[in-house]
């Protein structure tokens, strides 16, 4: 079931990626919750698939460029390490955006249930998920 975990947040990271807003939704569960460590201005989270949407589409909003590339997926069980690089370009500055972090993603019944955002990076990531590099 692991692999198939890596699998679905691959997918989810595709649609993300294609700014999918609803097949990205699609891979979440109804009662999905987040956590952003990296927040703008402090930590951020949420529940919910409305919440989260707003989130994601203020993010495209403001970089509509605005991609997570994943460098790494990493099975750990029920849930999957995602090595990152966020990227996009500011919709009204034109400057540049970039930020490698990493990301622990739970996957319960075949939906991403939990994310925790914005680990400053990979060893951090894989204690959070229990695992050690």
């Amino acid at each position: 079931m692991s692999r198939e975990n890596v699998e679905i947040v691959r997918g989810a990271n595709e649609a993300f990626n294609a700014h999918d807003v609803d097949g990205w939704i699609s891979f979440l569960s109804p009662d999905y919750e987040f956590v952003d460590h990296m927040g703008a201005a402090a930590e951020e989270s949420g529940r919910g698939i409305k919440t989260i949407r707003r989130q994601v589409e203020g993010w495209f909003d403001a970089f509509p460029d605005f991609r997570a590339h994943a460098k790494e997926l990493i099975d750990a069980g029920d849930r999957v390490v995602c090595v990152t690089e966020w990227q996009g370009t500011g919709a009204g500055s034109g400057l540049p955006y970039f930020q490698p972090a990493a990301e622990v993603h739970t996957v319960r019944d075949g939906k991403i249930t939990h994310s925790e955002l914005g680990f400053a990076d990979k060893a951090e990531a894989l204690e959070a998920a229990g695992l050690q590099e």
